[in-house]
């Protein structure tokens, strides 16, 4: 995967996980344009196909889904350190670690979100070096993993990114970490 389809990738899956509201909607066809450069043909179609699940959704019903999968589903959030750790104090230190890893790589995330929250991560991972965004996705690839199959299972129109991601990751050279495995 080249530079240019490494940043349009990690970065339209930043913005169609994030919340889908008028202004998403809205920038969708600008995505889609985006979307069509990118060399992958797998990804590529993959991340056409998701435009294709949306459009048979209404505003509203769009964003009921994903609020009851990412915001009521403990299972399926997009916090991903939650699923080593869930609300324990362990859970701090995972996260400052990653907020330090974002600054010592010249990305400074805004104070809205977790330094875990998933879309943030892919911003980051769009515009890092390829070695710290490998590091990062590393640690928590079985996390990543573990998402894609609940949301899966859950028939939800969102597992076809997260498999998107996961192809994305795995052409960058991302490899399972002993230190990220998910804690049953």
């Amino acid at each position: 995967m080249n530079t240019t389809d490494r940043q349009i990738t990690f970065s339209a899956l930043s913005y169609l996980l994030s919340y889908p509201d008028e202004e998403w909607r809205a920038e969708l066809p600008d995505w889609k344009a985006l979307i069509l450069e990118i060399g992958n043909q797998q990804i590529r179609e993959k991340l056409l196909h998701f435009f294709d699940a949306t459009a048979g959704f209404s505003q509203e019903a769009l964003i009921e889904h994903y609020v009851y999968t990412f915001d009521f589903g403990k299972k399926t959030n997009m916090y991903v350190t939650y699923f080593n750790s869930g609300e324990q104090r362990e859970r701090g230190i995972e996260l400052l670690q990653l907020k330090n890893t974002y600054e010592q790589s010249g990305f400074l995330p805004t104070e809205k979100e977790l330094p875990d929250y998933l879309p943030l991560m892919l911003e980051f991972a769009a515009i890092a070096e390829i070695e710290a965004a490998r590091s990062v996705f590393e640690k928590y690839l079985s996390n990543v993993r573990e998402l894609a199959s609940r949301l899966e299972k859950n028939d939800s129109i969102y597992a076809e990114l997260l498999h998107v991601l996961l192809s994305a990751l795995e052409n960058i050279g991302v490899r399972e970490s002993v230190e990220g495995a998910v804690q049953a």
